[in-house]
């Protein structure tokens, strides 16, 4: 949340600077949030911790802050207006005429009949309305959720989709309530890239066996392809040069956004006002517009006994019956009933897959288009997960935010979240009224749809500025890139995933170690300066230890003093406190001085409860610790005598 201006703070002279009254976001119990050393040298227990952080966050939940931002149409409604009204309407009905033939086309795409598409295009607007925080987002069927359904669908089993749809909701519902959002963030973006570019690809490779009007049964661009070529005599040719044709033709109407009519300035005429309105309209429209007119095509052909084409299967007409989903299932392939954990081992890793590029796509769409606004990932995810569960009851397969409807939403002038209501309600009308007409669709038109609404996904751009910026960066898009098309989706995002994170923790493992030699004020006396740039985790602890070790014996001859600088070490564990600890013993046995400085009090009472620390030397600053360096080398030599006793020498 932003901060908010305090006014009782307000100075009067209004050339002075307006304070601001921040707020402050209650660390979680297992974060240190009190490190500084400056304070109270009581160090607060970890039951305390938990005590404060629940109560803090048992007052947040009752708050009014909290119910506004879990219903976000409580802001915005009150202050609804009619051009609001006027803006929402536009923009809904506009991307109802996008997302019905989309609709119908990703039904097809997951293996299910074209009426489940739109089954999952209408009850997402509604519940987004309610709960969306973002007002461009359209929920609904997208083409990686239906490519992923129809790798995990079981055969396209509608009734396994619905229970796909219904954990989708429960697992991203439930890690929303536990505000798990930050798990997105191990998502790079050269990751999301890669699988994106990756995944339209594959769903455009899909497509050729509509463009080409040949069965092919292969799964995977590799498979895909060796089944085209093997049945490439087949091709229908009719199929292949509509295809080509609608291809074009929304291609040509894409890029007619483009076209200016009207100048700059207020001298147009309305004539060319209109036009340009025109225009955009008919760039935006495309999808619906091209489909309308093939499919007005066919039946003006079909009515004088011509059929050219391969059509669409007949689409079942009317509203889902609400049901909750299948639990138990006949399954026809192996003649037998399968119970609920033969659905759920079915489905397999798609459990996981799918609510992770669900909630992925989705809030990249909304920082996407933020419009500068703070995004709430769990408010996110919470609406996310309640647009699949409700979803699951009237049999829509997996949904999430479209990237190329929003962007239509947005174009289009949508003002608040509730220009998705016109929009569900279109869809609603077209499944009630008009699914009798969607036997005259040419599956080659569908498939130019899809194509064509993927292949802009490809992301090449962003390999040349990753170039400039970050080399190394390309080394997971390319890996999750080229896994996702040669082995499989699923496989490439773990496989960009882990070597992403392998990167980091590889940072995190081996952190820079600054290390000088120092002399003291005023003085001769050198000193070793070693100075780590980053945190002590386990992974590092060792490595930062061989580093003091070999600057003390090699640089410092095993005699000069160190002092390791402690102010970047805001975490530590058991390891790194073993290690800190064993190496103040090689100091202490070798009689040369090793000095901390800046330790937070977090840190200095980790390292003591891992025990030795008796012999360990800190201090505040690096002064003080050149401060003692010299009253170190100024206190006169004690040596033992053979007796066992002392003798100071000056």
């Amino acid at each position: 949340m932003p901060p908010q201006r305090s006014d009782e703070s307000l100075p009067m002279d209004a050339s002075a600077p307006t304070i601001l009254a921040l707020h402050k976001f209650p660390a979680a119990p297992y974060q240190d949030d009190d490190d500084d050393s400056s304070n109270s040298p009581q160090s607060i227990s970890t039951s305390t911790k938990l005590r404060r952080w629940a109560a803090n966050r048992a007052s947040r939940l009752c708050s009014k802050e909290t119910l506004y931002g879990t219903l976000p149409i409580l802001t915005w409604g009150p202050k609804y207006t009619r051009e609001d009204l006027l803006g929402d309407v536009i923009a809904g009905l506009t991307v109802g005429l996008t997302v019905i033939p989309q609709g119908i086309a990703y039904g097809i795409l997951a293996g299910l009949p074209a009426n489940y598409g739109l089954y999952s295009a209408f009850l997402g607007c509604f519940i987004y309305c309610i709960l969306g925080s973002t007002k461009a987002i359209t929920i609904g069927p997208t083409a990686i959720m239906a490519l992923m359904t129809h790798e995990y669908g079981y055969h396209g089993n509608p009734q396994m989709a619905t229970l796909l749809t219904f954990f989708t909701g429960l697992i991203v519902l439930a890690a929303g309530f536990l505000q798990l959002g930050f798990l997105i963030d191990f998502m790079s973006a050269p990751v999301v890239s890669g699988f994106t570019s990756a995944a339209a690809i594959t769903i455009a490779t899909s497509q050729l066996k509509g463009i080409f009007g040949v069965k092919v049964h292969g799964e995977g661009i590799i498979h895909t392809f060796e089944d085209l070529v093997k049945n490439i005599g087949d091709t229908n040719y009719n199929d292949l040069a509509l295809g080509i044709t609608c291809c074009l033709i929304l291609i040509a109407m894409r890029e007619m956004k483009r076209i200016q009519v009207v100048g700059p300035g207020h001298g147009n005429s309305r004539t060319r006002e209109i036009l340009q309105k025109f225009i955009k309209f008919t760039s935006i429209a495309r999808n619906a517009i091209i489909v309308m007119a093939a499919a007005a095509m066919v039946a003006i052909m079909q009515a004088h006994g011509l059929k050219p084409f391969s059509m669409t299967k007949s689409v079942e007409a009317g509203l889902p019956t609400p049901s909750p989903p299948a639990f138990s299932i006949w399954d026809p392939y192996q003649n037998r009933t399968m119970s609920f954990s033969d659905m759920t081992s079915a489905l397999g890793a798609g459990l996981g897959i799918i609510p992770l590029l669900a909630v992925i796509e989705n809030v990249a769409i909304a920082k996407a288009f933020a419009e500068g606004q703070r995004i709430d990932a769990t408010q996110e995810m919470i609406a996310l997960g309640i647009c699949n569960l409700v979803g699951s009851f009237f049999s829509s397969m997996p949904v999430t935010g479209s990237f190329s409807r929003t962007a239509v939403n947005n174009s289009s002038g949508v003002r608040t979240p509730l220009g998705g209501i016109f929009t569900g309600l279109l869809v609603m009308l077209a499944l009630q009224f008009l699914t009798p007409y969607f036997v005259f669709i040419p599956k080659a038109t569908l498939s130019a749809v899809i194509i064509c609404a993927v292949i802009y996904m490809i992301e090449i751009e962003i390999v040349r500025p990753m170039w400039r910026s970050r080399r190394l960066d390309l080394i997971p898009f390319f890996a999750t890139f080229f896994t996702c098309i040669f082995w499989g989706l699923e496989y490439g995002i773990g496989v960009g995933t882990m070597i992403s994170l392998g990167m980091i923790l590889f940072k995190a493992a081996r952190p820079k170690v600054v290390i000088t030699e120092k002399k003291l004020p005023g003085s001769s006396q050198v000193y070793i300066y070693v100075y780590p740039d980053s945190g002590l985790t386990y992974p590092a602890a060792e490595h930062v230890r061989a580093v003091v070790t070999d600057a003390a014996v090699i640089h410092g001859n095993s005699v000069e003093p160190v002092v390791l600088d402690c102010n970047n070490v805001r975490y530590s564990d058991f390891t790194s406190a073993e290690c800190m600890n064993l190496l103040v013993k090689e100091f202490r046995e070798r009689h040369q001085q090793l000095i901390f400085v800046g330790m937070k009090r977090s840190i200095r009472s980790c390292w003591d409860g891992a025990g030795h620390s008796d012999g360990r030397v800190s201090c505040a600053t690096v002064a003080d610790a050149e401060q003692l360096i010299a009253d170190h080398c100024n206190a006169p030599e004690v040596k033992v005598d053979g007796a066992g006793g002392t003798e100071a020498t000056a």
